[in-house]
């Protein structure tokens, strides 16, 4: 797959999972941790731009009472927690 290709597949689908609240987010973080190590560097590079502004924004609103979460459920952010950690 081109790089180019490679960024609109994986950060399209990562924007569209980031906030969901289904037992489809830690499938689709299971296939994201599965590939991460093929990916190329500025996929990986925008992956965790895009998550580490979710985790910053969860954790103002969940310290702020704000009733969206971008990263979902307490469920969901552990599963974004799994995929934090390839870079943590």
């Amino acid at each position: 797959m081109k790089p180019d290709e490679e960024i609109t597949l994986w950060l399209g689908a990562t924007r569209y999972y980031l906030g969901r609240m289904t037992y489809a987010v830690g499938s689709f973080c299971d296939l994201l941790i599965e590939h991460w190590p093929a990916l190329h560097e500025a996929t990986r590079q925008l992956l965790k731009r895009d998550i580490e502004t979710e985790f910053e924004r969860d954790d103002e609103l969940r310290t702020t009472g704000g009733h969206y979460l971008p990263l979902g459920q307490d469920c969901d952010r552990k599963e974004w927690e799994r995929v934090r950690r390839l870079w943590a």
